[in-house]
């Protein structure tokens, strides 16, 4: 659900005001407008904060230490030990005492400390990387360089040239045996299938004109380092391959060195970032406060539960020179107000929708909850699988565990884990209700035969003609064609349900923001739609109530267009018809899963026909196919789940909010 907010204002005296903005700070729940944007009639004598120019002075020095700080710190690699939170808050108490000059001077030492090393293993790295470059090259110029006799009057040129391109080098040694007069020999090889190497061998006394023909030719010249470019290219390569052999050792005393920096100076290290975020976002957020005349003036929100411990707090540590005063936001503000979600534990995974569109806007339902409903539905649905999803569910806590290890700390991946356990358990509930294992591993190995199951819908028991209800559903279909029609039937009931409670949302968001066109709009789809269920239902089952069924449905359908025509205009009435193919896009769900266990059984097939000593490679083949199995099988799954929420549900009704919720906060101490 969105948290509900106040609209607040504080006024206090100026003398007060950096006490008030650090005691916000602490607070963390004030989301601060700019009030040098919402000036007005109302705020006619108020003017914006300036900021003196020492603490425009400060700011910047902070800046700069943060800057530095951060920068020694992303060279360093995280002790193995975990990073305890208290840890972190007890140097930054101790830091919040200082001042910035004693800062300066732990920046200062922090560089110190670590400077020579992080250039020394940078000019390692470099040097490693261009000698990399390098030793392919040589490798290929090397075996013709021998054929060349060197003298100390001659010098050469190494060329590269891709081999399609090799007849260049006859003009290349015609056009420089003119500029050497005749005192020039070009000899070639081809050293791979697409590279030919030559060696230009001339006078040095034409190095200059013969270099700056082959720069304008932009023939590719082989330029070594100025180290190792007057030595042979035999002498070369051997150089090249003792210094390639010698930089990883030295890197590693490098390394050893700079971790055990990290173990006693990491913890300190994200202290004084915090610290200094801190100081610096408390300078920035100056000049978006007000003063006038003796006072200051901050106008924000702040969550509606936390509004009255907030009042008390300022009113009981400044008493009563700072005053918090709730207003009634005007509809312009409410366009305006910050979002913030709060959700229970099961639900709350699946706001990773909102990484893929913003947040709800504000006054409206939040969807999270569709998303928690359908979601899992729709991915269980499609992969259903016993086995699959103990494999989905045992792979989340593995890769939980490994982070946890490590003290990986990732929004993105707790959500992401989460919704995959979700959709694990899903996955095997559909699994069950398919008895599918790997497919129809589970028939294999108790030697049963799918005949012998009473399949939902279709299994003759006793009387010709009479049906009886079991279990499982036969996704297949072997057995009985009726499955089809039944699964079909229970493909478009969930489209049915998934639109209709999209429409039911908007319909809610219209008539809370007294938009009535738009109420009607919804309320004509939602009247095609089950005018829609109304006609086939009568058609696909119960004919006691064919012709009202019939009749009642068109009727609806009728109104249904003439509501959305009136509300949304003609667009408003062609997408009412176009929703009978919104529903019918729900049927990728049974395609999709069909393509699964289809590729189950052909791999529990293809492991069957290794027999005798081969029986381990047959193993081997089904585990694979399987794996890539339940790789597609989670990755199409996903992209279709998502796909049905964003285009089919979330079209009928999402507005996207224009701020979200970022309270003024501290980044550590807590």
């Amino acid at each position: 659900m969105l948290v509900k907010m106040a609209k607040v204002e504080i006024v206090g005296l100026k003398s007060l005001f950096f006490d008030v903005l650090g005691t916000l700070q602490s607070c963390g729940n004030l989301h601060v407008e700019d009030l040098s944007k919402k000036m007005g009639p109302k705020y006619a004598n108020v003017v914006t904060m300036e900021v003196d120019p020492a603490l425009e002075e400060e700011k910047s020095r902070l800046q700069n230490l943060a800057m530095r700080n951060n920068a020694i710190l992303q060279e360093l690699s995280p002790p193995e030990e975990r990073i305890e939170r208290k840890d972190i808050k007890e140097k930054y108490d101790a830091f919040a005492g200082m001042s910035l000059e004693d800062i300066t001077s732990n920046v200062d030492d922090e560089e110190a400390a670590v400077k020579d090393l992080l250039n020394a293993k940078n000019e390692l790295e470099a040097e490693y990387s261009r000698l990399s470059k390098y030793e392919p090259i040589v490798k290929k110029i090397a075996p013709l360089a021998q054929q060349i006799s060197a003298t100390e009057h001659f010098t050469s040129v190494a060329l590269l040239i891709e081999k399609r391109y090799k007849t260049i080098l006859a003009y290349i040694e015609e056009e420089l045996n003119k500029i050497t007069n005749g005192q020039c020999d070009v000899v070639s090889a081809d050293v791979d299938e697409e590279t030919t190497a030559a060696i230009v061998v001339f006078r040095k006394a034409f190095s200059e004109e013969v270099h700056n023909f082959l720069a304008t030719e932009n023939v590719n010249q082989v330029r070594l380092p100025h180290e190792l470019a007057d030595k042979p290219y035999d002498e070369v390569l051997d150089e090249i391959k003792k210094r390639r052999d010698e930089i990883p050792a030295k890197l590693n005393v490098i390394k050893k060195q700079l971790n055990g920096i990290s173990k006693n100076w990491y913890i300190k290290l994200i202290a004084l970032k915090e610290l200094l975020g801190d100081r610096i976002d408390t300078l920035s957020a100056v000049p978006k406060f007000g003063q006038s005349g003796h006072v200051f003036v901050v106008t924000g929100w702040i969550p509606k539960d936390q509004l009255e411990s907030t009042r008390k707090l300022l009113a009981d540590k400044f008493e009563g020179k700072v005053e918090l005063t709730e207003e009634v936001p005007t509809q312009e503000e409410l366009e305006e107000a910050p979002v913030a979600l709060s959700n229970k534990p099961l639900i709350k995974p699946f706001e990773f929708i909102y990484m893929l569109v913003g947040r709800p806007k504000y006054g409206n339902l939040d969807p999270t909850w569709l998303v928690a409903v359908f979601f899992p539905i729709l991915f269980g649905f499609m992969l259903g699988d016993i086995g699959y999803g103990f494999c989905l569910i045992g792979g989340v806590y593995l890769v939980r565990h490994i982070l946890k290890k490590r003290g990986t700390k990732s929004v993105f991946f707790d959500l992401f884990t989460s919704v995959m356990m979700i959709a694990g358990i899903s996955t095997t509930l559909f699994g069950i209700l398919y008895l599918e294992f790997f497919g129809d591993l589970i028939f294999k190995i108790l030697g049963w035969d799918k005949g012998h199951v009473a399949w939902v819908w279709g299994h003759t028991a006793g009387e010709p003609g009479h049906n009886t209800w079991g279990w499982p559903v036969e996704r297949m279909a072997e057995h009985n064609p009726e499955i089809f029609k039944l699964i079909l039937i229970v493909v478009m009931a969930i489209g049915v349900l998934h639109i209709t409670a999209s429409l039911i949302i908007g319909l809610i968001n219209a008539v809370h923001e007294k938009e009535r066109k738009h109420g009607i709009e919804k309320a004509g789809y939602l009247l095609f739609i089950w005018g829609l269920v109304a006609v086939f239902g009568t058609l696909w089952g119960i004919k006691s109530l064919a012709k009202p069924g019939e009749i009642a449905g068109v009727l609806m359908m009728f109104l249904g267009v003439i509501g959305a025509s009136y509300g949304g205009g003609f667009g408003g009435g062609i997408e009412a018809a176009l929703i009978f193919g919104n529903i019918l896009s729900y049927a990728r769900l049974y395609g999709i899963g069909l393509a699964s266990v289809i590729l189950a059984e052909v791999a529990n097939q293809l492991g069957a026909k290794f027999t005798g000593i081969l029986i381990p490679v047959g193993i081997i083949v089904a585990v694979l196919l399987h794996s890539l199995n339940l790789l597609l099988g989670i990755l199409s799954p996903s992209i279709q789940s998502l796909r049905l929420n964003l285009v089919e549900s979330f079209t009928k009704f999402y507005e996207e909010a224009e701020v979200e919720y970022k309270p003024f906060k501290k980044m550590g101490g807590d």
